[in-house]
């Protein structure tokens, strides 16, 4: 009966994929960081959610799909905001806190356990529904919520690291190498040569179980889907813009086969 009044009122700030992952799960795998704070004490549930942001079967110009969308960090944030605020007002007794991004939880691994998909070999949580195109967040609370420990992993095909440049090592992840501010030459022309203006979706594309999947329901991401980077463009609330304006124009000055023109 929690499960049920919980998911509807998800479902009516626009979270339609929920799942309940048990806090002792992942207790002591909590990662460091500024909001490790925020935890409620006595914490017994986090309430895992998977924001699907894939617009268009094909794919953005040299832009990760998740960069082709307003800022999946305000837009998920407000709705996990929106969906806190109407639990708390359900539940007035118990504390909620809404988690998107900069969180303490291992939010692959909660979202597994939780049965919201599989952990892929590239790290990233796989939906039955929308593949790998999400993003994840999460309300943690002291609400007492019944749940199963439903992790599994991908079958381990190797199709992504086989096509992966970096051969899914994270340290040399080329999504990451795109976000840096200062690039030294060898850096620059390993982007070059992978024709990346911002972030890489290489390992996603070619995952088996990444075809043949939905695309988003998410109002916010469909109406403020851009397919390419123009110079000169409005970057408000841009993924390609939170290191600054200068880190994505340089990736567009050096992109060899990126049509320059302007707005």
């Amino acid at each position: 009966m929690i499960k049920k009044t919980i998911t509807d009122i998800l479902s009516k700030s626009g979270i339609k994929n929920v799942g309940f992952c048990d806090f002792s799960d992942v207790k002591d795998h909590l990662l460091e960081c500024r909001a490790k704070n925020r935890i409620p004490d006595n914490s017994k549930t986090v309430i895992m959610c998977a924001f699907p942001y894939r617009v268009k079967e094909n794919a953005p110009k040299f832009l990760s799909r998740y960069a082709a969308i307003p800022d999946y960090h305000i837009i998920c944030g407000e709705m996990l905001s929106a969906a806190c605020k109407k639990l708390k007002e359900e539940y007035s007794q118990n504390k909620f806190e809404p988690f998107c991004d900069n969180s303490p939880i291992p939010e692959v691994y909660a979202a597994a356990v939780a049965g919201l998909g599989i952990k892929g070999d590239n790290g990233l949580l796989i939906t039955k529904e929308y593949g790998s195109f999400v993003f994840l967040g999460e309300i943690v609370t002291d609400l007492h919520i019944e749940c199963e420990n439903n992790y599994n992993e991908c079958s381990h095909c190797g199709k992504c690291k086989v096509v992966c440049p970096v051969s899914l090592d994270k340290t040399k992840c080329l999504s990451n190498l795109s976000q840096k501010k200062k690039l030294d030459d060898s850096e620059l022309k390993i982007l070059k040569q992978n024709n990346i203006l911002w972030g890489c979706d290489t390992c996603q594309n070619v995952c088996p179980l990444n075809q043949n999947i939905k695309s988003t329901h998410i109002k916010e991401f469909i109406d403020g889907y851009r397919d390419e980077y123009i110079i000169g463009e409005d970057t408000t609330n841009r993924a390609y813009t939170w290191r600054g304006e200068n880190v994505i124009k340089r990736n567009y000055e050096n992109i060899e086969k990126y049509p320059k023109r302007k707005k």
